[in-house]
């Protein structure tokens, strides 16, 4: 099962990747009436979540990506220290390999209490790809609306 979810987040992540390919760079920073963040946010987002349920502790992202781009954050309170969309990126592809060497038999972790409703480790994984390929939809359909506005 372990492998089925890797694949998930390679396809989710290859996706978002093409979405983004060649997309002129202030596209990323519109945020699109009626929509409370941008496509900058929204990769922020996938990968600061990815990260934290994760890798938790053992996470190497900078402990403000959490206030950049954690639930309820919003890039119009952003200052000027936000990382840049190509950081991103990178950080993503990064993380993804990180993702695809979590040891198998890890899935099976018992947490000592739930953890947003998932009771293992392979549960929260799953959950994980689940937000990831939401978010990466929002990315899909963001980059069309901003397109169809210019």
């Amino acid at each position: 099962m372990s492998e089925i979810v890797k694949k998930q987040f390679e396809i989710a992540r290859a996706g978002i990747f093409k979405d983004v390919e060649g997309v002129s760079p202030e596209i990323f920073d519109i945020q699109p009436d009626g929509l409370s963040n941008t496509i900058h946010w929204q990769l922020g987002h996938i990968l600061a979540s990815a990260e934290g349920f994760l890798f938790g502790k053992n996470g190497k992202l900078p402990s403000n990506y959490k206030d950049f781009f954690g639930y309820g954050s919003k890039p119009s309170e952003w200052g000027n220290d936000v990382p840049s969309v190509e950081t991103l990126l990178e950080q993503l592809k990064e993380q993804l390999e990180r993702i695809k060497n979590i040891p198998a038999e890890s899935f099976q972790t018992q947490f000592p209490e739930p953890v947003l409703g998932n009771r293992t480790y392979g549960e929260l994984v799953h959950f994980t790809a689940i937000h990831e390929a939401t978010h990466a939809g929002q990315i899909h359909v963001m980059k069309r609306l901003v397109e169809a506005s210019k």
